[in-house]
């Protein structure tokens, strides 16, 4: 049996591990990362569902084009109600009458009534339409393809916007936070000027010029505190998620380095971009136009069977079934001018599948030189980073041995801030650039 003493004190040894533990999963799962960003903005996007919604249009297209094929069933039925008895009853009248008098037989006479009522089935089956419903249907099929192309091209704006804002967070966080390591260097400064002026060792511009650079700095961390409530904002609202909510961040998210070259990366987007699937899809449908527009100087057959039956003409139903042909001989022209126009709109969509494949070259080029001038930005801003800290390190020694003013600490100390945020702001417009070329070559 298992020593109660002994479990209390495994429990009093293992229990802060097991709380930090427990502390540590929760704090993993709640900290937004980039992937995690893009997986919110998928999932409650509004414009996403809207493109999902044109797909669900499309299907419904295609439905519509493939039901043509099949026959169609109509009902007729009416009443009529005439003002004089119709001229086919008096006639059949008048050829009883006469048949009664000859034969000196009595036969029933029409009914004089002037209601008529009745009705009929029709049912038409399309048997050759000039090819139009087999465009009709490729068409459809070219339109979902270019629907589901565009909730691609979609998705990779959304996936774009999240990382961008994203990373304007973690910018933000990051400034606010040199900021903050700068308020209180610079306290400091003036709490030891004040100490020394106070030992009349320095004099009292020292100090008015230590206070004057701290409050300019206090003012610039509220700025930078604003801007932190400002991009969480954007930031909720690109995710979908309620504008109050709240995330922790990693505020090193890391800056993976850029391997491939241009020419791969031009190659890729040609592949992989969306747009071009869309154009493609387009060209498709405005080859089917052509067809559906010279389909009208095509004959149409079709089978056609129909019963009726209206009383009191005709008790008896009749039925009648056969095959309808139908062929416009003259349209003054309209046919061919429909023609035409959907063949300039096909050279249209050639002409704008040219001009996507340049402006994608060039949305490639650009991102991926934006990349590499802020991949060696960030190298640049680390030297001067640590260059300046060893100046501020001299000058903060310098000056309490006496040997410097506080001027030349006050310069080290804007320097080293200054250094910070170029560094901060190098590395966050390299993680931009880099989601920026991902989105030029097609990555979601």
């Amino acid at each position: 049996m298992t020593n109660p003493f002994f479990s209390f004190i495994a429990l009093i040894l293992l229990g802060p591990a097991f709380f930090t533990g427990t502390c540590l999963a929760q704090n993993n799962r709640d900290t937004l990362t980039r992937d995690k960003a893009v997986q919110l903005a998928m999932e409650n996007s509004l414009q996403r569902r809207m493109a999902g919604q044109d797909i669900q249009i499309a299907d419904e297209v295609l439905a519509q084009a493939v039901s043509a094929f099949g026959p169609t069933l109509t009902l007729e039925a009416g009443v009529f109600r005439y003002d004089d008895q119709p001229s086919t009853v008096q006639l059949n009248q008048g050829l009883v009458r006469l048949s009664n008098a000859l034969s000196g037989q009595t036969q029933d006479m029409p009914s004089d009534s002037r209601t008529y009522y009745g009705g009929g089935l029709k049912v038409t089956q399309p048997l050759y339409t000039g090819r139009k419903l087999t465009a009709t249907r490729r068409l459809a099929l070219a339109n979902m393809d270019n629907a589901k192309k565009d909730m691609t091209a979609s998705n990779n704006d959304l996936a774009l916007a999240a990382k961008k804002a994203y990373y304007t967070v973690i910018l933000a966080r990051q400034m606010s936070k040199a900021l903050d390591e700068a308020v209180e260097s610079m306290n400091q400064h003036a709490e030891e000027a004040r100490a020394y002026h106070d030992l009349k060792i320095v004099p009292k511009l020292d100090l008015l010029r230590a206070e004057e650079k701290l409050a300019d700095l206090q003012q610039q961390q509220l700025y930078a505190d604003n801007n932190v409530a400002l991009a969480m904002t954007a930031l909720n609202y690109v995710l979908g998620v309620d504008m109050d909510t709240k995330f922790t961040f990693d505020d090193d998210p890391g800056c993976p380095p850029l391997t491939d070259h241009l020419e791969a990366c031009i190659t890729t987007a040609l592949d992989l971009r969306p747009e071009l699937g869309a154009m493609d899809a387009k060209i498709k449908m405005a080859e089917e136009q052509i067809l559906i527009a010279k389909s009208d100087w095509l004959p149409t057959f079709a089978l056609v069977g129909e019963a009726h039956k209206y009383e009191p003409e005709n008790e008896d139903p009749a039925a009648q079934i056969g095959i309808v042909a139908s062929v416009d001989l003259y349209d003054n022209g309209q046919v061919k001018h429909k023609v035409s126009r959907a063949r300039i709109q096909l050279e249209k969509a050639k002409t704008a599948k040219k001009q996507m494949k340049r402006g994608i070259r060039l949305q490639v080029e650009k991102a991926f030189h934006n990349a590499q001038v802020s991949w060696k930005s960030i190298d640049v801003a680390r030297k001067s980073l640590d260059t300046a800290q060893e100046a501020l390190d001299a000058a903060r020694t310098r000056y309490r041995v006496g040997l410097s003013t506080s001027l030349e600490r006050l310069d080290a100390e804007v320097s080293l801030t200054q250094a910070k945020t170029n560094h901060i702001h190098a590395a966050s417009m390299y993680n931009i650039a880099i989601s920026e070329l991902e989105r030029a070559m097609g990555k979601e």
